[in-house]
């Protein structure tokens, strides 16, 4: 029956938190006793709207740094997500960009020898992670962190995308000699984080496609990238942490390669434009752990009963035998309405696998 308004402003049914319960979906030990969650984000004023309507942040005002820590684990926790993101400073390198832009498409800072070797890199030993302090003393026992890092969209943004192009064919150490820098960087960063018991996933992310393809051929990124990722990922797995993967796009002709060599535990991205992810559950499940799914677009512009329908779909078609986490498709934007998105949860409080 279509959600009337009066419930759209009830409290979110309440989620009992299971690490363990996590893990056992992620490892596809079958199919779960309820929905679990994946979130790589939920805007900031969306996370506001539901907290001044549902009073999840009542008695943690404040400005300091520990306010907005417990903010964020109250709210992720009435959510219903065991994981979620943190952002600890200077622990990701962030390549400068021009105001206005997403990221640099033709000339970026470091296009020559030079300027790689005078730019100011930082120290992964720099960074600050007291907020993994503080959740390693804090944490609820069910929960755990992560936060993002990347390799090959750092190197864009310091070549521009026009530059690594032609520096691929005319100056192949220069961009090696990149890919190296920046790994070297996360694989510190990994060793570190990966100390912390708070610290659940080393969570990579990635976007090595566009809609049709692919932005360089498989065998570049088999060269270039891939070996950094494999990395990241064993360095996660010796430390009996998970390596999850999020990657934009049509990055299917080298989904073998992220299963069966980096070993991911398991994938994040999914657009209806490139690959439903009901359909990658049907042709990767029994190999691959999915995360998120429900289309961006789509959460933003249907009604909160087109909403549900969808939510019943994906569920049905990706909870059998384990594996599936129900979020959007890639995270939950600025301009999604909080009540599409509590739409969505309420979907999966109410759904029943059997």
């Amino acid at each position: 029956m279509p959600m009337t308004a009066k419930a759209a402003m009830d409290p979110l049914p309440a989620v009992q938190l299971d690490w363990n319960g996590w893990l056992a979906n992620l490892r596809r030990e079958g199919t779960p006793s309820r929905v679990y969650y994946f979130e790589h984000g939920v805007a900031d004023n969306v996370q506001a709207a539901i907290a001044a309507q549902h009073g999840v942040w009542a008695g943690l005002e404040g400005v300091s740094p520990t306010a907005e820590w417990k903010r964020r684990e109250a709210m992720h926790a009435y959510l219903g997500q065991e994981i979620f993101r943190v952002f600890p400073p200077g622990a990701r390198i962030v390549p400068p960009k021009r105001e206005g832009q997403w990221a640099e498409e033709t000339k970026g800072v470091i296009t020559s020898w030079e300027e790689f070797e005078s730019y100011d890199w930082p120290d992964p030993a720099a960074a600050d992670y007291a907020v993994l302090e503080y959740f390693e003393r804090e944490l609820r026992d069910n929960m755990r962190v992560f936060h993002v890092v990347d390799i090959w969209e750092v190197v864009v943004g310091f070549f521009g995308f026009e530059s690594l192009a032609y520096a691929v064919y005319e100056d192949r150490a220069l961009v090696r000699a990149m890919f190296d820098k920046v790994g070297a960087f996360v694989a510190a960063v990994a060793e570190t984080v990966c100390d912390f018991d708070c610290y659940g996933a080393v969570y990579l992310g990635d976007d090595l496609a566009f809609k049709t393809s692919l932005f360089m051929s498989p065998d570049l990124l088999r060269e270039l990238i891939i070996p950094w990722h494999q990395r990241i990922a064993d360095i996660a797995h010796a430390h009996g942490k998970l390596f999850l993967f999020h990657c934009c796009g049509n990055m299917y002709p080298l989904i073998d390669d992220y299963i069966d060599r980096v070993r991911i535990d398991a994938k994040h991205s999914f657009e209806e434009s490139v690959l439903p992810v009901t359909e990658v559950k049907r042709r990767y499940g029994n190999r691959l752990t999915l995360l998120g799914g429900m289309d961006v677009d789509f959460l933003a512009r249907a009604t909160p009963e087109r909403i549900e329908a969808k939510t019943n779909e994906i569920l049905t078609a990706c909870m059998p035998g384990g594996g599936y986490f129900l979020g959007s498709g890639n995270w939950v934007t600025e301009y999604i309405p909080p009540e599409n998105y509590l739409a969505m949860l309420r979907a999966a409080r109410r759904f029943t696998s059997t």
